[in-house]
């Protein structure tokens, strides 16, 4: 291999070597071989986020979050040396466990070589809506779908290419859904390359994060905010990737993976920025959960999704415990009394009245039970003043995205790394001790 391959350890700077590999189109022929400027050791594949890539874009060119992991990490490759007070990071753990003290961030290995590309694809959400302001109306669902299969076709590309070349996934945001979806596939051995090819994997902002729960502590309130500010976070399942950071309770906007990441578990790790409900959607964001799956409806989708929707209403109604479907009856005719009532003794208070009946009443609630529908539950919540507050927080958050793009300052670890910081560390030790 180390006469195929570029060496990282030669007087070519980074300029240089991105030169070097442009030959490449954005999509190759399937039928022609990488060029060998294409093998390495390591080859990273960086899925950018949303809006931040497209299908044109120059491949050897890592833009957006990622380029903060990617673009660094080929610079120490090539023998530049890492930050001073570098260590080795340590992923959180579950309570209890013990963490080997972090040591020097070791340098990489004079005979390694390492690239790092980005996947290209159609990267948005928004589907007709956003097809009026980017002139393509794909829903996040087909965005993915696209991405995903430009992901597995490189991948495969190059590990037909490039036998001894082993694979660093990675994605952020919409990038990390795809990303994360690749690992899933291949870490229970359903994928296009064999899990053996990958060295490990880094996600960030998963829109399918799996399920993990907060741990709880006790103590004096200082240890507590302490250990809320620093805690591991606990897995909720043996096959669940790795999480690093701060506690973060919940999951993806989008819902787990099944199978989560197979034989890969270890190798993959997440990271969820506090108050980024992208990836870490819980029972309070009602609203987010609701409108969500909207975008990845298309006009032609519209009559099935309606479908589906009253068909699992029917099916709710159906299920529904006989006491509680009677107490919501029950409510709905007094409440529809009350403003009968109203409308016929002095229309003029009918509006007074319906607002009671939304805001001061059991009957929304009674119902909600019967329908048990994510839908339903939004509506309802706004309707609560103390709900309504907290919804508009988390809708806020999740179209803000604040927390969102936060990694590239967001701490993960006691040494004050920030999360793109503690990857990029952590793949130069994995890169270090894996081959």
């Amino acid at each position: 291999m180390a006469a195929t391959t570029v060496k990282l350890a030669t007087a070519l700077s980074v300029a240089g070597l991105l030169a070097a590999v442009t030959a490449v189109p954005a999509f190759a022929d399937p039928e022609t071989p990488p060029a060998s400027t294409d093998c390495a050791d390591v080859v990273v594949l960086a899925v950018p986020g949303t809006w931040e890539t497209n299908a044109g874009a120059d491949r050897n060119t890592v833009p957006g979050m990622l380029g903060m992991i990617a673009n660094p990490l080929v610079q120490m490759a090539t023998g530049a040396p890492p930050p001073a007070d570098a260590a080795t990071p340590t992923a959180n753990r579950p309570a209890g466990a013990t963490s080997a003290k972090p040591s020097a961030a070791p340098k990489a290995n004079k005979g390694t070589t390492v690239r790092a590309e980005q996947i290209p694809y159609v990267a948005q959400v928004g589907g007709p809506i956003a097809g009026m302001v980017t002139g393509n109306p794909l829903t996040l669902k087909q965005s993915r779908e696209n991405g995903l299969d430009a992901l597995e076709a490189r991948a495969k590309e190059l590990a037909e290419a490039c036998p001894l070349t082993k694979f660093v996934p990675m994605g952020y945001s919409q990038g990390a859904l795809i990303a994360g979806d690749f690992l899933s596939a291949v870490g229970n051995r359903k994928g296009v390359i064999d899990p053996s090819r990958v060295l490990a994997g880094a996600l960030l902002s998963d829109p399918r994060r799996s399920a993990s729960a907060a741990e709880t502590t006790s103590g004096s309130s200082s240890s507590s905010t302490q250990s809320s500010s620093r805690a591991s976070t606990s897995k909720l399942s043996s096959v669940a990737e790795t999480m690093v950071g701060p506690n973060v309770e919940g999951q993806g906007v989008l819902g787990e993976r099944d199978g989560g990441m197979g034989v890969l578990a270890e190798r993959v790790v997440t990271m969820c920025a506090e108050n980024d409900t992208v990836c870490s959607l819980s029972g309070k964001s009602k609203v987010v959960a609701a409108v969500v799956p909207l975008l990845n409806l298309t006009p032609e989708d519209l009559p099935d999704y309606l479908i589906g929707r009253g068909v699992e209403l029917l099916r709710n109604v159906a299920s529904a415990d006989p006491a509680t479907i009677q107490k919501a009856v029950s409510s709905t005719i007094t409440q529809l009394t009350k403003l009968t009532v109203a409308a016929s003794v002095n229309p003029a208070t009918l509006p007074i009245e319906l607002a009671e009946v939304v805001f001061n009443s059991t009957m929304l609630d009674d119902i909600a039970k019967v329908v048990n529908m994510p839908e339903f539950d939004a509506l309802v919540s706004l309707t609560k003043p103390d709900e309504l507050i907290t919804q508009v927080s988390q809708a806020a958050s999740y179209l803000l995205l604040d927390a969102h793009r936060s990694y590239g300052n967001y701490k993960v670890d006691g040494n004050g790394d920030t999360a793109t910081e503690w990857i990029l560390k952590w793949l130069t030790s994995k890169i270090q001790a894996g081959l």
